[in-house]
């Protein structure tokens, strides 16, 4: 039978690098280090240069004149690639213009929709135009 010392030694070593294991899980990964695919939805929801979406329309914001999507494909360039896997990726655009939007007032909650969207100067995400169905 192993000494008691022995025994307690293992048990505490168990313990302390269970708990440093699990303290690493928590912390947040480094910019630069996440995936390729993380960095790569990240740069999409900058929208910097003209980007082809598909998107629900969540709702309308009377307010400030904008609408709300639920963001479910985006164009890489080559293929309309399926956001819905990802958790529900929902935030607001604003018309191009006035005429634009009441189009978007005329339209129901779960509309699909088909868009080129780019960020404007103030930093808003402007839809560019209305797409058709691709």
């Amino acid at each position: 039978m192993p000494p008691v010392k022995t025994i307690l030694i293992c048990a505490f070593s168990l313990l302390l690098l269970s708990t440093v294991t699990l303290a690493q899980q928590d912390l947040p990964v480094p910019p630069g280090e996440q995936s390729d695919e993380f960095e790569r939805i990240i740069q999409q929801m900058k929208f910097e240069k003209p980007t082809r979406i598909v998107g629900r329309l969540q709702a309308i914001d009377g307010y400030e004149d904008a609408i709300w999507i639920v963001w479910t494909h985006v164009h890489d360039g080559s293929r309309w690639r399926d956001l819905r896997n990802q958790s529900d990726m929902m935030f607001k655009v604003y018309p191009r213009d006035a005429g634009m939007m009441d189009f978007f007032r005329k339209l129901t909650p779960g509309t699909s929709l088909h868009l080129t969207v780019q960020m404007d100067t103030d930093g808003n995400r402007r839809v560019l135009s209305l797409d058709e169905g691709a």
